[in-house]
């Protein structure tokens, strides 16, 4: 009796959680157009905040070539390094949490 009890209320809700996903459609997720538009937004935004960052790294870059020798050399590793900071505090938003 308990077997046939568990049996049938498993089965009950494992209908219920399909009948769920199948039955709301797209209520809670939007259309499929509305949620590519905000994933291609998003990836608008994204490409727009890399070529910001890019650009800023060829102007400091740019202001590294009146230097010579060790100093521009450090110049070029300090730009260099504030690109890669910039890059990771900008993709940071973006990464998955678990």
């Amino acid at each position: 009796m308990n077997r046939a009890i568990f049996v049938a209320l498993g089965t009950g809700a494992i209908i219920t959680s399909a009948a769920a996903f199948t039955a709301g459609g797209d209520g809670a997720g939007g259309s499929a157009a509305t949620q590519n538009q905000y994933r291609r937004a998003e990836l608008e935004a994204r490409a727009a905040q890399r070529a910001r960052i890019e650009a800023r790294y060829q102007v400091d870059r740019a202001k590294c070539d009146d230097l010579g020798g060790f100093k521009r050399d450090k110049c070029l590793v300090q730009v260099h390094a504030t690109r890669g900071r910039a890059m990771l505090a900008a993709a940071q938003p973006y990464e998955v949490r678990f």
